[in-house]
């Protein structure tokens, strides 16, 4: 059986901890950031989804909302939480995909802070 391999515009589900400070703790959805070449190794950068209160990172543009977009995930995407996390020991599994202009929304956000 072949091992599933994240890839751009995936979202999965993973294990966050060990984490620290403000970091998300705990078993969230993550939305992958990073091209599938990169992920083969072992490595992700993902943004982890929530349905918590997230209003001053809203009002600051950090989070996407996933709402409207045809996604059966919910929540709003983290783009200032973004981690690159071993998503094999953390045992990703996928839960479904974004459509291409959610990502580039994304990705622009990010593109913005670096």
């Amino acid at each position: 059986m072949t091992q599933y391999i994240p890839k751009q515009g995936d979202i999965i589900h993973l294990q966050f901890d060990p984490s620290a400070g403000c970091e998300m703790k705990g078993n969230h959805y993550a939305l992958v950031v990073s091209q599938t070449a990169f992920n083969q190794r072992g490595l992700a950068w993902v943004c982890p989804i929530s349905q918590g209160n997230a209003e001053i990172h809203r009002t600051h543009g950090l989070i996407v909302s996933l709402s409207g977009c045809g996604t059966y995930t919910q929540g709003a995407v983290h783009c200032q939480h973004l981690k690159s996390l071993d998503w094999r020991i953390r045992r990703a599994q996928y839960k479904e995909s974004v459509p291409v202009y959610l990502l580039d929304e994304v990705l622009a956000r990010i593109n913005a802070v670096f």
